[in-house]
């Protein structure tokens, strides 16, 4: 926070990300339990928010709890700081959900990436005309790199959730060594 109070302008934001659980099968990395008490001390430092990343959606749980994880944080942050949340946000009634019922903010990651004009439709009125799945069509509108088709095409898709309609698309898929410019996963 020092440098920031140093060198950046009176508007300059500062959050703090962080998954608030990794637990993989019997290996517990830590809980949200161990995120919370870390989050108390990161909040003494003045920080505009706090930006929970959550793979199964803004409304997901801790293993074992009855409440969004959403629900934990909110009633350890101040005033001044905002709960920021992403995960499974791909229409306006999930972002009005959302931010109703879960978080200040929400992040909308791949659902821009279905429809780049996400957060344009909901603001002119028009959150029905949102694209819900990407296909074929969409992918031609949403000009996504190669990268991005290859992460969220291949098997496993490097570990990232699945974009709806993710299958209409695997066959566009020319893996590494087409769709990098010639590099290859190969040895």
């Amino acid at each position: 926070m020092r440098v920031v109070a140093q060198y950046a302008t009176d508007d300059f934001i500062v959050g703090y990300r962080i998954s608030p659980e990794e637990i993989y099968g019997d290996t517990v990395g830590y809980t949200y339990r161990d995120a919370i008490a870390l989050i108390k001390e990161v909040i003494k430092h003045d920080l505009d928010y706090i930006h929970l990343s959550l793979w199964d959606g803004y409304a997901s749980k801790p293993q074992g709890a009855d409440r969004p994880f959403a629900d934990y944080f909110k009633e350890i942050l101040d005033d001044q700081t905002k709960l920021l949340v992403v995960g499974g946000v791909f229409s306006e009634e999930a972002a009005r959900d959302a931010v109703e019922n879960h978080t200040d903010l929400i992040a909308v990651g791949r659902g821009t990436l279905v429809d780049p004009l996400f957060g344009k439709k909901i603001d002119e009125g028009k959150g029905d005309n949102i694209v819900h799945e990407i296909s074929p069509e969409q992918l031609a509108k949403a000009h996504w790199t190669p990268g991005l088709l290859q992460a969220f095409t291949s098997e496993g898709s490097f570990g990232l959730s699945p974009i709806p309609g993710s299958d209409s698309i695997k066959h566009l898929n020319k893996g590494l060594s087409e769709g990098f410019g010639g590099f290859s996963n190969a040895n």
